[in-house]
């Protein structure tokens, strides 16, 4: 029981942290022309070695922007595409508008994650006439979980091995119980 409540907090931990941002949003202003990161938020996030990735920069403005705006993605201080020649690390932009708000997102996409990445720093920059920000992200190596499911494997095993003993034993017994021995 306990085993599952420790696995099921981890598992809360790490999907509540995926998104999260600390800092506090607050929808703009028409008087606020000042764009805000919300994602990333100078955090680190795990990935496998060879698996695909992909990283939202999403920056809230305003609903009809005054003044112009730029995002990019830098790695190491070095552009996207310095950094992956091949195209493996790329860049998509999209927009995205709702009642209260609008987003400009950019997803730092990879189609296969590498050892080297993970020394990498990840930065989200926005440029505006007004202000310049950044935020970082740095990924890690997934911790393997071979090992783990390995113990929850063979606990489960002893488990059903126990019960199994202790059910044959009852009804052994219920069947002793049963017989009289006539002389």
């Amino acid at each position: 029981m306990t085993e599952s409540l420790v696995v099921f907090l981890f598992i809360w931990e790490s999907i509540s942290s995926i998104n999260a941002c600390t800092l506090p949003v607050h929808y703009c202003d028409p008087s606020d022309h000042v764009p805000q990161i919300l994602y990333p938020c100078n955090n680190t996030i795990e990935a496998l070695v060879g698996s695909k990735l992909e990283i939202t920069c999403r920056v809230l403005t305003e609903l009809h922007p005054t003044v112009s705006m730029i995002v990019y993605w830098l790695a190491n201080y070095s552009f996207i595409e310095d950094y992956s020649k091949s195209a493996r690390v790329k860049e998509v932009h999209t927009e995205r508008r709702d009642k209260k708000a609008a987003y400009v997102e950019v997803d730092l996409k990879f189609s296969e994650v590498k050892i080297k990445d993970f020394e990498v720093n990840f930065q989200c920059v926005v440029l505006s006439e007004e202000i310049e920000q950044e935020r970082f992200v740095f990924i890690k190596p997934a911790v393997s979980n071979v090992a783990s499911d390995f113990v929850v494997i063979l606990v489960v095993l002893i488990s059903i091995t126990l019960v199994s003993i202790c059910m044959y034993k009852f009804v052994k017994s219920k069947h002793l119980l049963s017989y009289v021995i006539l002389k």
